[in-house]
């Protein structure tokens, strides 16, 4: 029931979402006084949610556990890597796979082949509510064995949907598997301040370390605030879920 509700409620959270809506509003209302205030507050939303200082500063404060590689002085025996990161099912020829934030993949796969990691434990099922969709963990396995990690380097959670799933099924597997590993736990910064409790709670202690990030730097170039951008836009829904989800899981 919450995995559902979850779902459905982070369809009306986004940004574009609610514009769309106040849109459409005005379009279906009769009162002529209420069609310019809908779409003078979806003109305004345009423009807020559009700019991209304000959600950098935001992300900027949000993000944590944004640590460096050479800051890891001691081998983990698993690097857990959430999912979240693929597009199973795009329309693309047999063989490939395509990638949509693939830094946490990336990132947990420059930790192993620099012996920071010892295992890799790919956690990620179907997060679909409705239609079908393919288990993202048995497909990226299969990715990291054509580039040369061996298979016994490679643990499989298929089942997890979101990440209280993420955490109870990936501490049932290296229960299983290597009781009293030490673990890392990789996913993007600006998901990490509620993955991580999450993961605590679960009784998986795990040291964290964040990739993905939002938070960018001006590259010398302060107009580059000023300019509407679409990618602020999906900051914002990521940030948005990431605060909601976090007030919700901090109830239970």
């Amino acid at each position: 029931m919450f995995f559902a509700l979850s779902k459905l409620f982070s369809f009306f959270i986004k940004p574009l979402n609610v514009l769309v809506i106040l849109v459409v509003a005005g379009l279906l209302t009769r009162r002529e006084h209420r069609r310019k205030r809908l779409w003078r507050w979806a003109a305004l939303g345009l423009v807020f949610f559009s700019n991209p200082f304000v959600i950098n500063y935001l992300a900027k404060k949000w993000e944590t556990a944004c640590y460096s590689p050479d800051q890891i002085k001691y081998p983990y025996d698993v690097g857990i890597v959430l999912g979240g990161y693929t597009r199973v099912n795009e329309r693309i020829p047999a063989g490939q796979i395509s990638f949509s934030r693939a830094d946490r993949l990336t990132t947990a796969l420059q930790l192993y082949k620099t012996g920071k990691i010892r295992h890799i434990l790919l956690s990620g099922g179907s997060g679909k509510l409705i239609g079908q969709e393919l288990a993202e963990a048995p497909v990226v396995r299969v990715y990291l064995l054509q580039v040369g990690v061996p298979d016994s380097a490679i643990w499989v959670d298929d089942r997890s949907r979101n990440t209280r799933e993420n955490a109870a099924f990936s501490k049932e597997i290296i229960e299983q598997r290597l009781p009293g590993a030490t673990c890392l736990l990789i996913t993007s910064a600006w998901h990490m301040r509620r993955a991580h409790p999450t993961f605590e709670q679960a009784g998986l202690h795990c040291a964290p370390f964040g990739t993905d990030f939002l938070a960018e730097t001006s590259e010398g170039n302060p107009i580059k605030w000023l300019e509407p951008s679409w990618y602020a836009l999906l900051k914002w829904e990521l940030l948005i879920k990431e605060w909601i989800g976090y007030g919700l899981y901090s109830l239970h």
